[in-house]
């Protein structure tokens, strides 16, 4: 059963700039023989957020929460949100409704029952919500989800929705999104406060980003995965990645202070994404025939 919320966050939560922590919950292995790592290294992340009273939102695979139930449940009583990441790690592209619909609603139901809370968010694989997959939008609202967290608001090598807006919005069935934090000109424009951006990108250029998106970011939030802070993790060939698989190691040693920096504690940093819809809700409503996809591949 999960822990009410902490009350070093209700300062942050007052405040728009505050960002919030987000992680998706993934298996991210070569095969089924490689070492199992993400288990140990997920209750390392959460031992370093409860030392900080930070609180988060975790967007958690269907097939990770089968097969490790007991983490789901550890999530969820340290007092963080549990969110789906789809059932099985895989774009939207690849999946059609009806299977989309099943697998769905098969985890949700099992998320709940695990954190013995509603599960209110969705986040798509690679932010894999694009014009040729909105039909995952009705689906979304008819199995109960009150936001998404899916859509990359530009052009991107892995998917994007040029045209989409940056800042929080509504579909025109109600449900809430809340777009990747973005920045930059024109075509560039990169998701800088997560993943391999995050990792990479020095302190610097991510500050300047903050800044430039000022205006256009009114829920801010990081989103990282279990191996980004797994140094140690053997080096292997993710396949989409090809020659830039490199990149998923660099800057692990590092992730944790660049949060620190970002975050602070639990009077700085933002609530899980599901307590701060409030400032998304008066977003305008945007149409799924507006804009159109870029890029395919892992994310």
């Amino acid at each position: 059963m999960g822990v009410p919320p902490r009350a070093g966050g209700e300062r942050a939560q007052a405040d728009g700039r505050a960002i919030t922590f987000t992680l998706d919950l993934e298996d991210h292995r070569p095969d089924g023989s490689a070492e199992l790592r993400y288990p140990t290294v997920m209750r390392r992340v959460l031992d370093w957020l409860d030392e900080r009273s930070i609180r988060g939102t975790v967007f958690v695979v269907g097939e990770v929460a089968e097969a490790q139930p007991d983490l789901v449940r550890d999530i969820a009583d340290r007092g963080h949100e549990i969110a789906l990441h789809c059932w099985r790690h895989v774009p939207l592209t690849e999946l059609s409704p009806a299977v989309f619909r099943d697998e769905t609603t098969r985890a949700k139901a099992m998320l709940e029952d695990l954190s013995s809370a509603p599960v209110a968010g969705y986040r798509a694989p690679t932010f894999s919500l694009v014009p040729s997959t909105a039909w995952a939008i009705e689906v979304l609202g008819d199995v109960g989800f009150t936001y998404s967290s899916s859509v990359l608001a530009g052009h991107n090598p892995l998917f994007g929705w040029p045209g989409a807006p940056s800042r929080p919005f509504r579909w025109p069935n109600g449900l809430v999104e809340l777009p990747v934090p973005v920045a930059g000109v024109g075509r560039f424009r990169v998701p800088y406060l997560g993943g391999t951006y995050l990792r990479v990108l020095p302190r610097p250029v991510v500050a300047g980003a903050q800044r430039l998106s000022r205006s256009d970011v009114s829920v801010p939030w990081t989103y990282t995965h279990p191996y980004d802070f797994d140094p140690d993790e053997p080096k292997w060939a993710v396949p989409d990645a090809g020659r830039l698989s490199p990149l998923l190691w660099a800057g692990r040693k590092r992730l944790f202070g660049k949060l620190e920096r970002l975050l602070g504690d639990g009077n700085r940093a933002g609530p899980p994404l599901g307590e701060r819809l409030s400032a998304a809700d008066a977003g305008p409503v945007f149409s799924p025939s507006a804009g159109e996809a870029t890029g395919s591949g892992r994310g």
